[in-house]
């Protein structure tokens, strides 16, 4: 193993990611642990539509309460 070698590893290295980097979409991406805990923390505030469940006879659209995990309408 000589120094040329591992100089020539390290700048392979390089640039593949930043070929990877530049080539892949900004959804294709790997998820950090602060975009997961931001996720997480959005989906424990309030409620969310239910978007498979038609409306109820009186209009109101079901919903889940992600704090007390029931379904509730509103």
């Amino acid at each position: 193993m000589s120094w040329s070698g591992v100089g020539n590893a390290a700048v392979g290295t390089l640039a593949t990611n930043i070929v990877t980097n530049i080539f892949t979409k900004e959804e294709n991406k790997l998820a950090t642990k602060g975009d997961i805990k931001k996720l997480i923390n959005k989906t424990h505030q309030g409620v969310i539509l239910i978007k498979n469940l038609p409306p109820r006879y009186d209009g109101t659209r079901a919903y889940f309460d992600t704090a007390q995990q029931i379904l509730i309408y509103k």
